[in-house]
């Protein structure tokens, strides 16, 4: 195997995503964190300093400097941002929502073609072990049903986006890769509790293969719930996302016969399935540089940012209806 040289990378946006991009990038061998750049200079520096790299004073300074940018800003900033970094023949690595509409979601997709370099949407569930573990055990099943439910209190951190950017959108990126047929019809209701923005929704979206999804988004919840149910014709799969759990329920026959007039019968069996411990930014980032190297397709590329964002519209659409 033939080595390759670490890519260089710089982090745009030192607030709580963006650090946690940093802290990740600063333990990888696959690339050379060289800085970050943030709009609030001293923030940047504040990062810079923890990991001992350089705070930079422009954008297009930090971006003349590296490889691959990784856009960790607002969402309305995206297709900004990610314009320059592709202008700049950097690879691109935005977090989602690609952007705020499928319009500019687009000119960024078209924009990294042009400028022929890479480009990855931020959906991180798509690299949590369970999710990992969940689509090849449903490789082998029938699927009838999805049900999702993403809640959380509300902090008030994502101002420019709805619930359903904002947190519903992991589950719909594992929907999009799951789901096969086209979409048949989207029905959701929700409500503004605390912004003028959807803070909470339900959504009922059916496919032409009667696959039937249901998702719930929510910050107004004063517990933290990611849960998925999968019902297939053959077995119940649950999956818990922050306890990275995927447990099957299976029908059995089972049946016990201990030598007197008590018999026990066994109606299902239940299998824990061993996920393996690996933190999900670090397997994201990692997905990255193997396709920037080696030319493979992005597992969520601009074009499944870009389904991912049409549905949160229609779903957002018949919300607001």
């Amino acid at each position: 195997m033939i080595a390759v040289a670490p890519l260089k990378v710089g982090v745009i946006g030192c607030g709580n995503m963006g650090r946690n991009h940093l802290r990740v990038l600063s333990t990888m061998s696959k690339f050379d964190l060289v800085g970050c750049f943030d709009a609030d200079a001293e923030a940047a520096r504040a990062q810079a300093d923890l990991y001992g790299v350089r705070a930079f004073d422009t954008l297009d300074s930090l971006l003349d400097e590296i490889e691959v940018a990784h856009v960790v800003v607002p969402s309305f900033l995206h297709k900004e941002i990610a314009l320059r970094a592709a202008s700049k023949k950097c690879h691109v690595l935005v977090e989602k929502p690609i952007a705020l509409n499928d319009a500019d979601a687009r000119e960024i997709i078209h924009a990294c073609e042009r400028n022929d370099v890479r480009l990855c949407v931020g959906h991180v569930e798509r690299f949590n072990p369970a999710i990992v573990a969940l689509q090849q055990i449903l490789c082998s099943e029938e699927v009838i049903s999805i049900d999702f439910k993403r809640m959380s209190p509300f902090y008030g951190r994502v101002a420019d986006a709805s619930v359903v950017q904002d947190l519903m959108i992991h589950d719909i990126d594992v929907l999009n890769a799951i789901a096969k047929a086209p979409i048949k019809r989207v029905v959701a209701h929700g409500s503004k509790i605390h912004s003028d923005k959807l803070d909470y929704c339900q959504a009922l979206v059916t496919y032409e293969d009667g696959l039937c999804a249901s998702l719930t988004g929510s910050r107004i919840t004063e517990a933290k719930v990611r849960v998925a149910e999968i019902n297939c014709k053959k077995a119940f799969v649950v999956v818990d996302y922050l306890n990275r759990t995927v447990e099957i329920s299976r029908k059995t026959s089972f049946s016990l016969d201990v030598g007197y007039d008590a018999q026990y019968k066994q109606e299902n069996i239940l299998e824990r399935v061993m996920v393996p411990i690996a933190e999900p930014l670090r397997s994201e980032f990692e997905h990255f540089a193997h396709c920037i190297h080696s030319g493979d397709p992005v597992q969520t590329s601009g074009e499944m940012g870009l389904r991912a964002l049409e549905l949160c519209e229609q779903i957002e659409q018949a919300a607001e209806f």
